[in-house]
């Protein structure tokens, strides 16, 4: 009798698993949620790449003897500028 269930157990673990055993709705809720964790790090990515080029920016100003207006958005290199408090 325990081997029958050991085998009946072992049988249905090596069964494939077929997306057609999900419900429509889980599918949809895996697609949904893919779409929104990609939209996610697309928008993540899209601010850390703004960030960035605006840091470059500064920085470039900076290694060029300059001084940065963060006001007008350019690099004086006639007065120092200084940094804005957030």
């Amino acid at each position: 009798m325990n081997d029958l269930k050991t085998r009946e157990t072992t049988k249905s673990m090596r069964s494939k698993y077929k997306k057609k055993d999900a419900p429509i709705w889980q599918r949809k809720l895996v697609l949904f949620l893919g779409v929104l964790s990609g939209a996610t790090l697309l928008l993540f990515a899209v601010w850390a790449v703004t960030l960035l080029i605006d840091w470059a920016r500064v920085d470039d100003c900076l290694d060029k003897g300059g001084s940065y207006d963060y006001e007008l958005g350019e690099c004086d290199f006639e007065r120092n500028h200084v940094v804005p408090k957030d």
